[in-house]
């Protein structure tokens, strides 16, 4: 069994967030876009509705893109990141 590269593997975490992220971003916008040009802003209501949902998910997106570059920097500068309290499951 040939041994993976632990950059090589560090790197396909990174670039699934950033893909992630940017799929999320691209559909924002084309739902933003698409909908304003097929659809015309006939009612207002409606309209700022769609357009907050679809700028939410477009920060959503970009928040998604940090996590991924954070998780990265952090686990590049700090080694792998380990919860200090193990965890338990409840008595039932």
């Amino acid at each position: 069994m040939p041994r993976k590269d632990p950059e090589t593997e560090e790197r396909k975490k990174l670039y699934f967030d950033l893909i992630c992220g940017i799929i999320c971003s691209i559909t924002a916008l084309t739902g933003i876009i698409f909908i304003t040009i097929t659809q015309g802003i006939t009612d207002l209501t409606g309209w700022l509705t769609g357009l907050i949902f679809w700028c939410f998910y477009l920060v959503f997106s970009f928040f998604l893109i940090g996590i991924g570059l954070y998780s990265m920097h952090k686990e590049r500068k700090y080694g792998i990141i380990k919860s200090k309290k193990e965890l338990r499951p409840p008595i039932v």
